[in-house]
């Protein structure tokens, strides 16, 4: 029995909503702005500010939901597209969507069923560190990650046994990878498995910019009882190059928005669990 009680409502329907007028203008001046990086490749600031009329600090919020969105990546001045299979910066992407993945990491903790010494690999990634964090004030664990801000946060209470794989470091994500980090997994028989992803396809499953990280996954799913994703909705239908679990590996996918209907479909024929936030409760007083 999980010594931790849920605290999330959680809806397995698509959620009714209607979007204010404000968004929808919002949503049509970042199309125009995607149609015009795709013209030039890059644009300034000013540029975008003049020609679509609207104000340099109204053209910055655009450009910074955009970019966590991940359409396009901000640089000095000004905005350029992403190039395929590029990834944004690590820093990056522990700032967006900041509150969406904090909602995920609560929901997934709520819905783990952990009891105290199992055996745990959390995986790296901008969602997985907010669950680290929670998982970190809950019952003693054993925990095996392969990232190092995860292990951090992991050993700050001082009551796990935390172990970090060796491995080598790929480039500013804070994931070791390599023989030593798959000689650390093969070795044990984990529990559970908590992941993050770059990207789901509603047919080809989860997929890896790095091959490195899509054979780690391919090996924890062998040497694991339960396999967690935990992905915010900017990842479905996104593509990377590397095929790393097909969609019936998975017990669970914890997300932040209701997935389409194909998304839906998909993962019930699969057999995976699907979790993300119950719609707000309309207020019905007068």
């Amino acid at each position: 029995m999980t010594n931790f009680e849920p605290k999330n409502a959680v809806a397995n329907e698509m959620p009714a909503s209607s979007e204010p007028a404000g968004t929808i203008l919002a949503a049509s001046r970042q199309r125009q702005i995607l149609d015009l990086l795709a013209a030039r490749h890059e644009i300034q600031v000013g540029t975008l500010s003049s020609e679509l009329q609207v104000s340099v600090e109204t053209i910055r919020r655009d450009l910074r939901m955009l970019e966590e969105a991940g359409k396009l990546k901000r640089v000095h001045g000004g905005a350029v597209l992403l190039r395929p299979n590029e990834e944004l910066p690590y820093s990056t992407r522990i700032e967006s969507l900041r509150e969406e993945k904090e909602r995920i990491a609560q929901i997934c903790l709520d819905h783990l069923d952990v009891q105290e010494d199992q055996l745990v690999f959390i995986g790296g990634g901008s969602t997985t560190l907010p669950l680290a964090r929670m998982l970190a004030r809950g019952p003693r664990m054993r925990f095996v990650t392969n990232t190092i801000d995860v292990a951090h946060a992991l050993a700050t209470t001082g009551q796990h046994e935390v172990v970090l794989t060796g491995g080598r470091l790929l480039g500013d994500n804070e994931l070791l990878a390599g023989y030593d980090t798959l000689n650390a997994v093969t070795r044990r028989l984990f529990d559970l498995v908590v992941t993050g992803t770059n990207a789901v396809d509603a047919k080809l499953g989860f997929l890896e910019y790095d091959e490195p990280e899509a054979h780690l996954h391919q090996v924890l799913a062998q040497h694991s009882r339960r396999y967690v994703i935990v992905a915010d909705h900017t990842k479905f239908g996104r593509s990377a190059s590397y095929a790393a679990l097909p969609l019936s590996t998975v017990e669970m996918v914890v997300t932040d928005l209701a997935p389409t209907p194909e998304y839906q479909d998909a993962f019930e024929k699969a057999g995976i669990r699907t979790l993300w936030p119950a719609p707000p409760e309309k207020n019905t007083s007068s």
